[in-house]
């Protein structure tokens, strides 16, 4: 994975490591589920910033991709479900990435993805994918993202992914 450009916050270099290996781990790691997407995704952007509204912590993360055939569904344009992972990926790092930087790492599961769809993309298209923290709770967390396609110029998909923290299974 080439380096993002790290801006604003006061990021340690152990963070950025720790982000960056967190990244690599999830679009790289262990599991075949998309792997070949997952793989070509590249961050392009970390941002820690305070909120002006309450002044909390907040992250904007941004990942670029080139649409291959593995994205397409039969009508040549990108398939629900890798709109769908391309948010779910991409806003969990977002999100692990705001609790490096402040220091509340946690183990979080998905609990909702609200997805709307704008407009296609399609073969060739370099897309932008977006990821802007909203809440870091102690029980649950939030992030809003959108997919753009730099090359057509429009919005693709936004989406709201919740995540909660686990519940312990009951044998």
């Amino acid at each position: 994975m080439s380096s993002p450009r790290f801006l604003g916050g006061d990021l340690s270099e152990d963070r950025r490591a720790a982000i960056l290996n967190f990244a690599d781990v999830i679009l790289r790691g262990r599991g075949q589920y998309a792997q070949a997407t997952g793989s070509r995704l590249e961050m392009t952007e970390v941002e820690v910033y305070e909120r002006q509204e309450d002044g909390r912590t907040q992250v904007r993360m941004t990942f670029e991709i080139d649409m291959g055939e593995d994205m397409l569904n039969s009508a040549g344009n990108m398939h629900g479900g890798c709109t769908m992972f391309l948010i779910d990926v991409c806003s969990s790092i977002a999100l692990v990435a705001l609790g490096i930087a402040i220091g509340r790492y946690a183990n979080f599961v998905s609990q909702a993805i609200t997805t709307v769809f704008h407009a296609p993309a399609t073969l060739g298209s370099r897309l932008r994918i977006v990821n802007n923290t909203v809440s870091f709770g102690v029980r649950t967390v939030s992030a809003r993202t959108e997919i753009w396609d730099m090359t057509n110029k429009r919005l693709v998909a936004t989406g709201i992914h919740n995540q909660m923290q686990p519940s312990t299974p009951k044998l």
